[in-house]
């Protein structure tokens, strides 16, 4: 999705801040956190607390009650003279909490997007005869956002039958939410003023994005790479063989059961002159009620596939992209190592200043291509 071949030009980005839909003067910069999907994005906002006009004085900051925030940047045709149309949106949010420091002279505002409606308003609802898709239409609607959803069939009574902690008590919207995606195998996020209720993306028909790195030669005395920062760490406790126990006990069948999935370690000739660890297996022990054996599994394996995504760790700075987001795939080549692989972003983000420019920072992870998963 990019040319990893750095190139030796200026760009001249612009960015605009808007809250309450009027444009705000004097930004200093901002920053937008696009977090993994079922997380609330974040915000951080500095103004500049003189150059704010008088009907926007440091008192009428003091007095707001509510501020809905929209972040946009973009590389416009006529960075001179440029439109909201010409700039993307990063995020619309609320602000959750505002700062002042006269002798710095400036206003900070930190919140969070949409999400936080769902995040801060409770039910004690069951929606027992609806499907997940139409709770998700239901809520969106409840709080005024279009709806993006693919259609289910299975009533969420079905899934309360096996999860029978669903019905208790009150509880967060968005947990509601979240919990309907992850039992359907879809993910729910909230992207401007839209709700997000659909099947998980497949990396494999991802384009990735690439970060390739260029070591030295003897025509060229430095290393080159397309963005201003590369690291990596390995975390060597996930980095042994890891096997997963899940025990449930089923009450409709009146007994109980445990599965296993297991990844194990092998000798990469390619990438690693190291064979098979003498160390035994990290062991990690769950325990889930009423599951049937082949849904026991399917956990088990999830529970595998996102321990054993943190034993390799990603960070990275390029030139800022908005088309960089929670869903890109990394892909690291030229270090000739098993770095050289694909990664999935924890988190990406969009950081607009006038000191920095436009830069967008990754902190991605995934597991070493020296291991095979044995369910």
């Amino acid at each position: 999705m990019n040319n990893p071949e750095p190139v030796s030009v200026g760009t001249r980005p612009r960015g605009a801040v808007f809250a309450n839909g009027e444009r705000l003067q004097g930004v200093v910069g901002f920053e937008v956190d696009n977090n993994t999907f079922y997380q609330a994005d974040t915000f951080r906002l500095t103004l500049c607390l003189s150059e704010q006009p008088a009907n926007r004085n440091w008192a009428w900051w003091a007095d707001q009650r509510e501020v809905e925030i929209e972040l946009l940047v973009g590389y416009p045709a006529t960075p001179e003279a440029f439109a909201r149309e010409d700039l993307q949106s990063l995020l619309i949010g609320n602000v959750d909490d505002i700062e002042f420091d006269p002798i710095a002279d400036e206003i900070v505002m930190a919140g969070r997007d949409l999400t936080s409606r769902f995040i801060d308003t409770k039910t004690v609802e069951k929606y027992q005869n609806l499907t997940a898709s139409q709770v998700a239409e239901k809520l969106a609607a409840a709080h005024g956002l279009k709806a993006v959803v693919t259609a289910t069939t299975e009533t969420v009574g079905t899934f309360y039958q096996i999860d029978h902690a669903a019905t208790q008590d009150d509880r967060p919207e968005w947990d509601v939410l979240t919990y309907l995606a992850q039992v359907s195998g879809f993910v729910v996020y909230v992207k401007g003023r839209e709700l997000h209720f659909e099947p998980k993306p497949d990396p494999a028909k991802a384009e990735p994005y690439v970060l390739r790195w260029q070591p030295p030669t003897a025509d060229q005395a430095s290393p080159v790479f397309n963005g201003m920062r590369l690291t990596f760490s390995r975390n060597l406790t996930v980095a042994r063989s890891i096997k997963v126990s899940v025990r449930s006990f089923n009450q409709k069948q009146k007994k109980g059961f445990t599965v296993t999935a297991e990844r194990k370690r092998i000798k990469n000739s390619t990438t690693s002159k190291v064979g098979r660890s003498g160390l035994p297996p990290q062991q990690y022990s769950f325990f889930f009620p009423n599951m049937t054996p082949d849904e026991a599994q399917k956990k088990a394996n999830q529970l595998l596939k996102d321990i054993s995504e943190h034993e390799v760790n990603l960070g990275a700075d390029v030139p800022g992209d908005t088309s960089l987001n929670q869903a890109t795939v990394l892909k690291v080549e030229g270090t000739e190592t098993a770095f050289d692989q694909l990664y999935f972003p924890a988190s990406v983000v969009h950081s607009v200043g006038f000191d920095t420019g436009y830069r967008t920072l990754f902190r991605a992870k995934n597991s070493s291509p020296e291991s095979t998963v044995q369910a």
